[in-house]
């Protein structure tokens, strides 16, 4: 059966496009596909590359959107790894000296400290702009390098938090 909207060609008896997504209006014959897979939402046998169940409508599509909840993980601990390991090289340069640290050694104190606590509100997935803030602000401590990893992937993962809500397109 052939869409009308998009010309995609669909198996016999199915009510969506399994293209664009659109009803079926009419009945026509039409070549069927050999391979199928069971759609997870009604449990019916839809063609393989599918993006929408003929039958129920459910859209595969939307589930590629969202980033991974490894990714999100993996963003937490690492911006808390740089915040544990920034504190300790700070108490290790502070040693060596022995003198009074000044202002930038405390400022990249306060930097690792939220780091650590915008890995913990990563870790919780709640508080979006926290944990942003708190991984920015680990990359200004000694171990940065750990940071950058770990922002992109907190902020590539902004729809696994309780909190967020995405704005609607214009």
């Amino acid at each position: 059966m052939k869409c009308e909207a998009c010309g995609a060609m669909n198996p016999e008896g199915m009510k969506f496009c399994g293209n664009c997504g659109r009803p079926l209006a009419s009945v026509s014959a039409g070549p069927t596909e050999t391979r199928t897979r069971i759609c997870v939402q009604c449990g019916r046998p839809i063609s393989w590359d599918a993006q929408l169940c003929m039958y129920c409508g459910h859209d595969y599509r939307a589930a590629q959107k969202k980033g991974t909840e490894g990714q999100l993980m993996t963003g937490a601990i690492l911006t808390l790894l740089s915040g544990f390991l920034g504190i300790a090289i700070l108490l290790i340069i502070w040693v060596e000296e022995g003198t009074v640290p000044g202002a930038i050694f405390w400022l990249s104190l306060v930097c690792c400290g939220l780091g650590i606590v915008g890995g913990f509100a990563a870790l919780m997935r709640m508080l979006f702009p926290l944990a942003v803030l708190g991984a920015a602000a680990a990359l200004f401590n000694p171990a940065f390098f750990l940071a950058i990893p770990g922002l992109i992937l907190i902020a590539s993962s902004a729809a696994r938090f309780k909190d967020y809500v995405a704005e609607a397109p214009a």
